[in-house]
Formats: structure tokens, sequence, C-alpha cells
């Protein structure tokens, strides 16, 4: 029987236990532009030297980074092990979004480029066995054998100011996203959104959030256009929230999440979640596909530049 304390630890779940916090995601950013020293760090995230100290001993810990003492001098250089370069894909369609929903609303514009192809790319989100871009309406998802419940225990973490403010040496390429997805309750609501669960008392069950929380995250997603609401009954205040269409594009945000949380976090039973794209009626995995000629967009073969608006 489900204790009514637990919750369904998915894979999303477990992956924001590392990633569900706007100063890792800044610095796992920076790591992927190639930034390795502690200063960089601090110089391009804007953030205070206790807190990024604090987030790269996290990374180190939970093996996102790897701490290698610098040859010849003083200090440490941080790299990227499999398991942070795996989080990639994730970065990638973080910055589809922001390029498809908020590219005007910026002073300057992020270009990717496919070394393999020697072209200009946006990240297509595509299964990895059809090659066609997954729409969420075509992916069918069925409970796994890792499915499990469990009693959440929610580290408070505290990040004052809005990331896109910034930039003293380096700008956020997905600042919205970053707010957002390192917002982990935020991103609950949205998963929830996307395992049909759309009333608020069903959401509060789905993640035992306090009520004041869900009702803040509620209507800040409804004010970036990310939710709306639709009523239900014929009393007013009845509602239930629905995904917008800027709302139902975050889902290769989420789908990213999910698969590095089932390769990273899953045990021997196997994932929590088991999904198939039912175009191809393969299980579903998805790849950032280049946009231009189809191949798979990879940290060693993508690169970026930074170009002012107007």
């Amino acid at each position: 029987m489900k204790h009514e304390r637990t919750i369904r630890a998915c894979s999303i779940w477990r992956a924001l236990d590392v990633v569900g916090d706007v100063p890792v995601l800044l610095i796992m950013e920076q790591a992927f532009l190639g930034t390795h020293s502690f200063d960089e760090f601090v110089a391009r995230t804007g953030l205070a030297r206790s807190v990024v100290n604090g987030r790269l001993k996290k990374l180190v810990e939970e093996d996102c980074l790897a701490k290698v003492a610098k040859k010849g001098a003083r200090g440490f250089h941080y790299f990227l092990t499999p398991k942070g370069r795996d989080q990639f894909p994730n970065a990638l369609m973080m910055l589809r979004w922001q390029h498809k929903w908020e590219a005007a609303s910026r002073d300057f514009q992020v270009r990717l480029h496919h070394a393999s192809c020697g072209h200009a790319t946006e990240p297509v989100p595509a299964c990895e066995h059809c090659r066609t871009e997954i729409d969420p309406r075509e992916v069918a998802w069925r409970e796994g054998p890792g499915l499990v419940q469990v009693t959440p225990a929610y580290e408070r973490r505290r990040f004052c100011g809005e990331v896109g403010a910034r930039r003293p040496g380096g700008r956020p390429l997905v600042d919205t996203m970053i707010e957002l997805f390192g917002d982990r309750w935020a991103t609950l609501v949205v998963r929830a959104m996307f395992t049909r669960i759309n009333r608020f008392d069903d959401i509060q069950r789905d993640t035992l959030m306090a009520t004041n929380i869900l009702t803040g995250r509620l209507e800040r997603l409804v004010r970036q256009g990310i939710l709306r609401t639709a009523p239900y009954s014929a009393h007013a205040d009845r509602v239930e929230y629905k995904l917008t269409e800027k709302g139902r594009d975050l889902y290769p945000v989420i789908l990213a999440l999910l698969q590095w949380g089932d390769r990273w976090f899953s045990d021997e039973r196997g994932p929590p979640v088991l999904l198939t794209h039912s175009p191809c009626g393969h299980d579903l995995h998805m790849i950032a596909a280049c946009s231009h000629c189809g191949d798979e967009l990879t940290l060693a073969n993508s690169r970026f530049t930074i170009e002012e608006a107007g």
C-alpha cells in the first residue's frame, strides 16, 4: 500500500537531487564551454566564491566533475567526467527551447555549430531508432520495474537574484531554463503535467510539496506562459492546469533529465518508467540531432559562439 508521505521516485526526481539547483546548472554550463579553474567559474557565473566552492565540491562528490591538481602550479582544475558529459543533451535541449521561445528578449544570440558537417545548427530532439522529431503526444509510457515510492527529503537551497542579471565575465546561454530547472519544485510540477496530473490536490499528493510553495510555483508557471488554467466544474475557483504549446515544448528537457537519471541512478531492477515511441514502436531513446545533417550532436563535435543582437 502506498504510504501517504511518499512520492514516485522516478529518474527525473533523482536527477534533480544533483542538478535541480541554479548554481550547479550555471557551473555545468561553464564546464561545457571549457571553463576549468575555480577563479574562472567565479568570474563567469557571478556566484559568490563560497557558493562556487560548495557546488564544485558537490559535483566532484557526485562524479560529474573530476578535481585534478594543476601541473607545476598551486590549485586545481575541474574536468567533466563521463557522467558530467552525459548531461550535454540536457544542455542542448535547454538551448533549443531558449532559442525558440525567448530569443527576441535577449541582447545577444548563441550560435551552435556542428563541426562534423560544418554548418550552424539547432538541436532537434529525435528518436535514436527512426530519427524523427519526438512529439510528446506520440510517446506512450508505463511503469517500469524500478518504480518505487520514497519519502522525500527536500534539501533547502537558497539562491538570490535572476540568472540573466549575472553576466560579469560570461553570459548564461540558457538563463530562463536555468531558473526553471534549477528550481526542483517547478520542475516536479512540469513533470506532473506530462503524466496527466493536472489538479492542485493531485499535484500536491504527487510531490508532497507544501501548499504555499505549490501555489507560488503554479502562479509563476502561468505567468511565464508555460501553464494555463481551465475550469473543470461549474465553480469558478475549481481549475486544473494545462500545458501551453510553450510548456509542451519543455518535453525534450524533461526527457533528457529522465534519460540521464535512468543511466546513472537506476538500480539492478531497471528504470522506473518505460517509454515507447509510437511511430516506430521501439523503446524511446532521444538524441540531440543536427538540424542540418541529422547526425548526433555531442560535446566533442559541437562549439558555441556568442553574437551581439542587432
